[in-house]
């Protein structure tokens, strides 16, 4: 989409703006940095080493000393609403994703904001990029939309090669992930099968080199690296096979242990007593049989392996980018976009009762290749998520908080992690002001939303200690459940019997794991977070559904 108006050109190094026309900013296009912007597709808060985790991530970790890791940065509780968050720097509700596709009640279909897509009510990071002269390229999970009319392609990618759909086999079979959910990928808005040597996050990985490698170096990149690892199915080639295996021997409750003691080594946490216990509807470990523990440590050594094999491919496009003359003007963002995944494949409300076991080869000796389907389960989440409540689907502080890596040049380095409360929705309007281009009222003759988000640049610099004001109010909801955050208070409202289906107050500064309801001791102060909610939902436009989507409600 090419479209000219005024640009701010930033010279990056020192963030000074100067005023130029889009027709000068081709000239000035080599002054302005590379972006490469990153997302992991279910990982834990701990599931890597910069947060105390015991899977092998040097290059995330390198990333992080080398600029700032964020310990309160959050998303969504699940992966579309915050691809659309992300993209747009808006709440999910306004820009067509107010509930997932696959998700949707009766009663929210039809409704604005809940079109299972995204719509052009918001312009995107890309568009914008591409416009001011960037050269802008995706590879891997879109998850916004099907129709061709909504493919990367028409939201600012010049390339583009993508799986549609939320999941699917990582490999060439093209395994679907659920029944009547046959995985759909496409090549630049044309529909494509995937190569015979396919493994998702190698593929992927090379795209993103591919292009990059042939952009004319004087022309600034901006790649989005969306990982389909580490959703289930569960699937590595078969040379990480061996990786952990035995590591997870002494199951889900000692690993949950042991990263929340390394997050107080780290300083990320007071004491570990803080962390939330093991729900009740989730077995202690010693309570499975031992052909149980043996599936379910497998699973998680799997996991562990495409976590790591993630890792890798970010230190390939990292090569890349140093053998192009490019990576020291490269600003390297990478987020996960929701806790790590607590729902069994086969507790999907999508997948039908027997279908995960009559359609695959869950043996033990064939978890992680082709045919098999195994997932996590909630305790290995758990441990991914420490020392949170919870994990994906959910409101709590595990499902919607994830780590947050930023590198590069313009950031100060920091050997602590950074505590200011960030979300998914800053991340647009950094990357504009480090691009220097600047969001217009309009886009293409038709009024857009502003970006509700904030630039993080002044923090990055070393210039500023937060990002948002003291009193912001962090509003949430997805499938019913809701909450709001607002300085360390923080009310919610999550189903049985995951909740009490009524609101909960917490103290997230006293109470990082929301063990200790306030409700009773402090009524005003909850009354008035559920009356900021409310206004929250009125602006957004949020249609609860009209019956539970998990658990039980009030």
């Amino acid at each position: 989409m090419t479209r000219f108006f005024p640009l701010l050109i930033a010279a990056w190094a020192t963030f000074g703006l100067m005023a130029v026309s889009a027709q000068a900013a081709d000239v000035a296009a080599n002054s302005r940095p590379n972006i490469l912007l990153i997302v992991a597709d279910d990982m834990g808060y701990t599931d890597w080493g910069g947060f105390g985790g015991e899977i092998h991530t040097p290059n995330l970790d390198k990333l992080a000393a080398q600029g700032q890791k964020f310990s309160q940065f959050y998303t969504a509780p699940t992966c579309s609403p915050t691809r659309a968050m992300l993209l747009t720097g808006i709440d999910h509700h306004q820009v067509g994703m107010g509930s997932m596709l696959e998700l949707l009640r009766p009663n929210q279909i039809g409704v604005p904001g809940y079109e299972g897509h995204l719509t052009h009510q918001a312009v995107t990071l890309p568009e914008l990029l591409q416009d001011s002269g960037y050269r802008t390229m995706m590879a891997g999970k879109w998850h916004l939309g099907l129709d061709p009319a909504q493919d990367p392609t028409q939201f600012g990618f010049d390339q583009s090669y993508v799986m549609l759909l939320g999941a699917a086999s990582h490999f060439s079979d093209e395994a679907p992930y659920a029944p009547n959910y046959p995985p759909i990928y496409r090549h630049n808005g044309k529909q494509v099968h995937t190569p015979e040597n396919f493994y998702s996050s190698n593929f992927y990985a090379d795209q993103i080199d591919t292009w990059i490698s042939k952009t004319p170096t004087d022309q600034p990149v901006f790649a989005y690296l969306a990982f389909t690892a580490p959703h289930d199915p569960l699937h590595v080639p078969d040379a990480w096979l061996e990786r952990y295996r035995g590591k997870y021997d002494g199951g889900y409750d000692q690993l949950r242990r042991t990263r929340t003691e390394q997050l107080v080594e780290l300083g990320l946490l007071a004491d570990a007593d803080l962390a939330a216990p093991l729900p009740a509807h989730v077995p202690a470990w010693h309570e499975l049989t031992a052909t149980q523990q043996a599936q379910s440590a497998r699973a998680m050594e799997i996991y562990a392996a495409m976590v790591e094999n993630l890792d890798a491919n970010v230190g390939k496009v990292i090569a890349t980018l140093k053998r192009e003359g490019r990576y020291d003007n490269t600003l390297v963002m990478f987020i996960s976009d929701n806790g790590a995944n607590g729902i069994m494949l086969q507790q999907n409300p999508i997948v039908t009762p027997g279908w995960v076991a009559e359609k695959s080869d869950n043996r033990l000796s064939n978890l992680g290749r082709k045919g098999s389907r195994p997932s996590t389960g909630p305790g290995w989440a758990l441990a991914g998520t420490a020392p949170f409540a919870l994990h994906k689907l959910f409101i709590s502080e595990g499902g919607v908080r994830s780590p947050l890596v930023v590198s590069g040049p313009g950031v100060q380095p920091s050997a602590a992690p950074v505590t200011a409360i960030t979300t998914v929705r800053d991340i647009m309007p950094t990357l504009l002001e480090v691009a220097g281009v600047t969001p217009p009222d309009e886009y293409q003759g038709q009024k857009v939303l502003p970006i509700e988000g904030r630039s993080m640049v002044p923090l990055l610099k070393g210039e500023a200690a937060t990002v948002h004001p003291a009193d912001t109010e962090f509003g949430f909801e997805l499938f019913g459940m809701q909450a709001l955050r607002k300085g360390d208070w923080k009310a919610s409202n999550i189903n049985r019997p995951f909740g009490t289906a009524s609101w909960q107050l917490f103290n997230l500064a006293e109470d990082p794991g929301e063990t200790n309801d306030l409700a009773a001791e402090h009524p005003q102060r909850l009354q008035q977070l559920i009356d900021a909610w409310l206004r929250y939902a009125q602006r957004g436009g949020i249609v609860l559904p009209d019956k539970p989507i998990f658990g039980e409600g009030s």
